[in-house]
């Protein structure tokens, strides 16, 4: 047991909010460290279940051991918060339903004593079920800026990092709910902050469907992946790109397409700049819609799906920019079109202008509209690609995502 008053003293923040089922655990995996030097931290952000009670208890037992219990805004405010309240020189972030490994403390302190040009250093750690049981191993291995270009090869409850690393980065980034840590390694890794990996098991990695790795990585973690990587590296890997798309295919296109509009995966795509939709669903008997294009990536057609509920049916003129494309008769019913809208006009106006006979103001509700999406040549291929299935879509990617 190390108790040279030399040592350093070591900060261990735990971010909670309503894990009374598994913090009494996380609690004692770190005050049953054969490291007395340290003191953990919980930072709650006001919890409703058991988590307050027990945290009162260990309050009682264990000088080492003090929390703060109050609304926060969210997971990386907390762990901020906890960073500043932090007396020690190394901080280990330890989430409230992970636990550390019997001597991952004394493991992270020699590992600094022995390299004090480290200012990061990581290991292995068990990814484990609700039980804490070892469903597989998450093995550290050296990391350089490039391997983060294309992946997350490091598991956060098995890092710590020295305090002056942290305040001169700026601690978290409390913009990000998901991939604070991976936007944290980049961060360190671009900045020339040497990491060091310990090549021993630190901690387990709690994984279960109400987790937030199991419950979000798609809608909330797949998008702060594509953001984190076009802030850092301006572009976003074939390999992360290839990663999501084959386990998230149950998504469908248009989720794809939406996203990777957003984030411009596709260069400058065309985008909506505005409509005359009612209350952003309803369409009016002459529905306008405004869309920004870039020659370069030339409009090549745009998806509208929907429902019409009013009338048997409705005849309608499609154009763009006034003249006419076609006529197609909108039946009762859900409905969806793509129309084909080759241009390479800068700005371009569609109209959908339904038959006159229905007699009704050009402010009056005609049909509900769900998905409006103009597409470019690119987004249409992958779509079509998409739809042909995974090994389609991959080699795509292939072809346009080089890097």
């Amino acid at each position: 047991m190390m108790m040279n008053n030399n040592l350093p003293l070591v900060s261990i923040i735990t971010p909670s909010y309503n894990q009374g089922k598994f913090i009494r655990e996380t609690i004692e995996s770190v005050l049953k460290q054969d490291y007395m030097k340290l003191e953990h931290i919980v930072i709650d952000g006001g919890s409703s279940d058991e988590t307050l009670q027990i945290l009162k208890e260990y309050s009682n037992l264990d000088s080492r051991f003090r929390f703060v219990s109050e609304p926060d805004n969210g997971q990386s405010h907390a762990i901020n918060k906890g960073i500043k309240l932090a007396k020690g020189e190394v901080i280990g972030w330890l989430n409230s339903d992970d636990t550390y490994l019997p001597g991952a403390v004394n493991h992270v302190v020699n590992g600094f004593l022995q390299n004090p040009n480290w200012s990061m250093v990581y290991g292995s750690a068990n990814i484990t079920n609700v039980n804490n049981e070892i469903l597989s191993k998450f093995v550290a291995r050296r990391v350089r800026l490039n391997d983060l270009f294309t992946s997350c090869p490091i598991c956060q409850p098995a890092v710590f990092l020295r305090k002056k690393t942290l305040n001169e980065l700026g601690g978290i980034d409390e913009s990000l709910d998901f991939c604070m840590d991976y936007d944290l390694w980049i961060r360190i890794a671009i900045r020339g902050y040497e990491m060091g990996n310990l090549n021993v098991f630190l901690a387990n990695s709690r994984y279960y469907p109400e987790s937030k790795s199991g419950s979000k990585y798609a809608d909330v973690g797949f998008p702060e992946i594509i953001r984190t990587s076009k802030k850092h590296f301006g572009v976003v890997s074939a390999t992360w790109l290839n990663l999501f798309l084959k386990h998230y295919r149950n998504k469908g296109v248009f989720w794809f397409i939406k996203l990777f509009k957003s984030f411009s995966i596709f260069d400058n795509s065309p985008n909506i700049k505005e409509t005359n939709l009612i209350e952003k669903s309803w369409a009016p008997q002459n529905l306008q819609i405004n869309i920004q294009n870039i020659p370069s990536k030339p409009l090549h057609s745009i998806i509208i799906k929907g429902i019409q509920e009013k009338f048997d049916n409705i005849s309608c003129s499609f154009l763009i920019n006034d003249l006419l494309i076609q006529k197609i008769k909108i039946n009762k019913g859900p409905f969806e079109f793509q129309i084909p809208l080759t241009s390479k006009n800068t700005t371009n106006r569609f109209s959908i202008i339904c038959d006159k006979s229905i007699n009704v103001g050009m402010e009056h509700k005609i049909y509900k509209i769900s998905e409006i999406l103009p597409l470019s040549k690119e987004e249409n291929e992958f779509m079509e690609e998409f739809e042909k299935g995974e090994l389609y879509v991959k080699r795509w990617i292939k072809r346009y995502f080089i890097y």
